[in-house]
Parts: structure tokens; C-alpha cells; sequence
């Protein structure tokens, strides 16, 4: 059985596609002729490092979120996620000097960032902008801007929805920013909420969480808590969120 003409060319035409979608797809880039070829291989996706240092907090591996959190700062300099969650594992290696150094420049790039169409909306902003002043000790500044976060939540949101999966979430963010707003009240009956709807049956985020951490002193706090116990899936319901980030846009609150 010969071979015709067609065929050789139809069986060139094949090989180079595939030649094509090697190079495309596949193959090394080179990056001298691309510059962007080695960020583009080997640095990780900005949600998933947040979703990494929020897992490895949440099962108390600081040397991993130290880590992560420095590599975040390195490819997202002008980024405000970047030095809040570099402060909070700060706080939480008990590097205090640092942690403020860090919440030092997250309020000074925020004093200039008032918009980031298609990464954070402004109550995202706000939310960066109150832990800066909580960060630099202006607590009442901050808290004024978290009751600020809570009430434009609350006024956007359906509090009387039947989508559980969306009102729980909003629950557990409105026990966030209450908590940070000083409310105390309020933030441990949105706690209450949130669980009783379904929050966190896979996650452990919530015991690590700084935005809840007002919350710890009260006995009722890790008494509803105590109800999903702490999984190893940080941060997947959520993403949320923050990734992470449901809204994640990026609230740091979203687990």
C-alpha cells in the first residue's frame, strides 16, 4: 500500500502542530528572548501563597509561613496583603520589632491607595487600612474603620437569605470585623451564626484567625468553636476567599 502525497503532507502538517504546542504550552521558556518566562515558572500565584501561610498558621508551622510570607513580600512589593500577612506571622513568632516595621508600611502605602480595580474593592482596602492603624497602636482609629468594614457589610448583605453556604460566610466576617470594632457582643453572636449554619466544617482557620483573636478570652468563644474542632484544610472554604479571597478579593478575614 503506497504512500501519496496527501498523506506525507497531512502527516508534516500534524507533527509540526504538535511541535507547535509543545513550544507553546510545554516546552522551557527562554528568558533571555522573555523576560518574564522565569516569574512566570517558579513564582507561586499570589492566592496561593496566602492560602499556604494560612494553612501552615492555622497547624501552628511558623517556619513555613515564615517563609512563604517573606517570598510574598519579595514578588508583591506595591501589594498591601503582602506586609499584612508578613506582620501577622511576625506577631505570631513573637517578633514584635518587626511586626511593627511591617505595619509601619503597610499605613504608609495605604495613605495613598484609595482604588485597585479588579483585585480589592474599598471595604477590602479599609479592611488593610484598619490593621495598619491597629498594627502602629491608633487602635480607636481602627476600630472606627473595622465598624466602618462591618456596617457596609452588613448593609450589602441578606441576612435573612436561604443561601447557607453565602450567609455563613458573612456571619463569620461580620464576627471578624465586630470583634476588631471592639463589639464584642456582636462579634460572638455572628460567631454563634456562622457555625450553627455550617462554617468550618473543614477548616481550622478560625482559631488562628488575628481577626477573631478579641474573642479568646471568652469562654464561649472556643465553646462554639469546639463544635468543628480545627481540620487541616485552612482557608478552602472561603476561597475563598481573601484565598482566599472570596470577596478574597483578599479579606485577611476569610477562612
Amino acid at each position: 500500500m503506497g504512500i501519496g502525497i496527501r498523506h506525507v503532507v497531512g502527516i508534516s502538517a500534524a507533527l509540526a502542530l504538535g511541535a507547535f504546542v509543545y513550544v507553546v504550552g510545554f516546552a522551557p521558556m527562554d528568558e533571555v528572548a522573555n523576560p518574564r518566562a522565569g516569574a512566570l515558572d517558579r513564582v507561586p500565584v499570589r492566592s496561593t501563597m496566602i492560602h499556604t501561610i494560612r494553612r501552615s498558621l492555622a497547624l501552628e508551622q511558623l517556619a513555613t509561613a515564615d517563609r512563604m510570607a517573606d517570598v510574598l513580600v519579595k514578588h508583591n512589593p506595591e501589594d498591601p496583603s503582602a506586609y499584612f500577612w508578613r506582620a501577622t506571622v511576625d506577631t505570631k513568632l513573637g517578633d514584635g520589632e518587626s511586626a511593627l516595621g511591617n505595619w509601619i508600611r503597610l499605613d504608609r502605602l495605604m495613605q495613598g491607595l484609595n482604588a485597585w480595580s479588579g483585585r480589592y474593592s474599598v471595604r477590602e482596602l479599609d479592611y488593610f487600612r484598619a490593621w495598619a492603624k491597629m498594627g502602629i497602636g491608633e487602635i480607636e482609629q481602627g476600630q472606627a474603620l473595622f465598624r466602618k468594614v462591618a456596617d457596609d457589610l452588613e448593609a450589602r448583605s441578606d441576612l435573612e437569605s436561604d443561601r447557607l453556604d453565602e450567609l455563613r460566610i458573612v456571619h463569620y466576617n461580620l464576627a471578624c470585623y465586630r470583634a476588631m470594632g471592639g463589639e464584642v457582643e456582636s462579634a460572638m453572636e455572628h460567631w454563634r451564626l456562622a457555625v450553627e449554619l455550617g462554617y468550618g466544617q473543614d477548616s481550622g482557620w478560625w482559631a488562628a484567625d488575628p481577626d477573631l483573636e478579641p474573642l479568646h478570652g471568652d469562654d464561649r468563644f472556643g465553646a462554639i468553636g469546639g463544635a468543628i474542632g480545627r481540620g487541616i484544610d485552612s482557608g478552602a472554604e472561603a476561597d475563598e476567599g481573601a484565598d482566599e479571597e472570596a470577596d478574597e478579593g483578599v479579606e485577611g478575614s476569610e477562612g
